[in-house]
């Protein structure tokens, strides 16, 4: 990457790691770090950075530029250190969350719950809220949080930027969303039956009877016949050849 690029490249990092992570749907741990994968997607998003890979980063961060970050295993550090900043505040009425179509039945059963970050962000508007969401499903399911119904019941929000509020559980009590599609059930496909073979009609003859090959009681007298008949047969052409002196 050329010298420019880099550049360029550090004062966006720079901006979503010291002044504005809420704008990208993003949020700092208490540490002051930053899933790497997170700050990814963020970047991802914006148009002219969809190309960034984590070499990139590396490259910046090891090279002669002054940067804005520190790399760690699986996570980014602003420098100067800048831990987050949780404090407690009073929410707005609502609040939105995007689940995944998959978490989306749990949600609604267990609550919002963080999985492997501290917090669960909420965000002040649905399009923040579904560009977080689309992130990990291309169709999120959008809930809506009642914020001041949860804060008057006990539970913390805290203040992440103008955009992102954080909480670290919510009970379902306090969301609501669309109801959940029942499975639908498998049709049966009705086969046609098979037609049953149709019965000649025989006309009856009185003193008389039909042979049914079927009920034969020695089913074995027709190769027995076969056997015989093939054997009087073979005797005969030897007979005929005796008498032509061959």
């Amino acid at each position: 990457m050329r010298k420019y690029q880099l550049q360029e490249l550090r004062k966006i990092i720079q901006y979503i790691l010291l002044y504005r992570p809420d704008e990208f749907g993003l949020f700092l741990d208490d540490d002051g770090s930053l899933p790497i994968k997170d700050l990814m997607w963020a970047l991802h998003e914006e148009e002219g950075w969809k190309h960034i890979r984590l070499g990139h980063l590396k490259e910046l961060a090891y090279s002669h530029l002054e940067s804005a970050f520190t790399l760690e295993e699986n996570c980014i550090k602003p420098t100067p250190a800048k831990k987050q900043t949780s404090l407690a505040a009073a929410p707005p009425r609502l609040l939105y969350y995007a689940a995944t179509r998959r978490a989306y039945p749990v949600i609604l059963k267990h609550g919002l719950r963080p999985g492997g970050r501290p917090y669960v962000p909420l965000a002040t508007t649905d399009q923040i809220a579904l560009r977080i969401g689309r992130r990990r499903d291309p169709k999120p399911i959008l809930l809506t949080i009642h914020a001041v119904q949860a804060h008057d019941k006990g539970h913390v929000f805290y203040r992440c930027g103008e955009l992102l509020y954080l909480v670290r559980t919510l009970p379902p009590i306090f969301l609501s969303g669309p109801p959940l599609r029942e499975p639908s059930k498998p049709t049966k496909v009705s086969r046609p039956k098979a037609p049953e073979p149709s019965k000649i009609d025989l006309p009856e003859m009185i003193g008389s009877f039909l042979l049914d090959p079927a009920r034969d009681p020695d089913p074995m007298r027709r190769e027995r016949r076969k056997k015989d008949k093939e054997l009087k047969r073979q005797r005969s052409r030897e007979r005929r050849l005796k008498r032509s002196g061959r």
